[in-house]
């Protein structure tokens, strides 16, 4: 057990990618129920699960309590091809944006099931994953209209540096990068 007292906080990559897969879709199934969001349903979810996990460099936390998941966070390096900064608005400088896939890691997915938010199990999860990593920075996209959400990334020290529509059909997103 790692931090919090009743969560065990396990580590996966690339290779475990197909074991943790249903996980995955489960618990953001039930994260996201009800909510209307285009990335909501399970398969337009399991799209982008596949193709963070299918990266080399794709690692992932997940938090269990008494055997069962809690929440899990995870992501990859940016690559030099990234088209991750090309649509945020106003637009980075250039030095910013340039990657190497070293510099930056993009923390994709956070999510905490509902009888374990308010505890500190996100904050657990998330630092677990980025510790020891060897990028200088992590970002990361969330919703313009979660403020909550934000405010909450903003108090872990993560600063706002434009907004983007990463593709046709997308909601308005807030980048934001974490410096460390």
């Amino acid at each position: 057990m790692t931090g919090h007292p009743e969560l065990d906080l396990r580590h996966y990559g690339h290779a475990q990618a197909a074991e943790i897969r249903d996980l995955l879709l489960d618990v953001h199934d039930e994260v996201y129920a009800g909510v209307d969001d285009p990335l909501a349903p399970r398969n337009v979810f399991a799209r982008f699960a596949d193709s963070w996990s299918g990266k080399e460099g794709f690692a992932c936390v997940v938090g269990y309590a008494r055997g069962e998941p809690v929440g899990y966070a995870y992501g990859a390096p940016l690559g030099p091809a990234t088209t991750w900064w090309g649509k945020v608005e106003p637009t980075p400088a250039d030095g910013f944006m340039a990657e190497t896939g070293t510099r930056t890691f993009a923390l994709s997915e956070l999510m905490v099931r509902s009888p374990w938010r308010g505890t500190g199990a996100s904050r657990l999860i998330h630092d677990e994953l980025l510790r020891g990593r060897p990028e200088e920075r992590v970002t990361l996209l969330v919703h313009k209209e979660h403020p909550k959400v934000r405010a909450l990334y903003e108090s872990w020290g993560y600063e706002p540096v434009g907004e983007a529509r990463p593709f046709a059909g997308a909601p308005v997103l807030c980048a934001m990068v974490l410096t460390h």
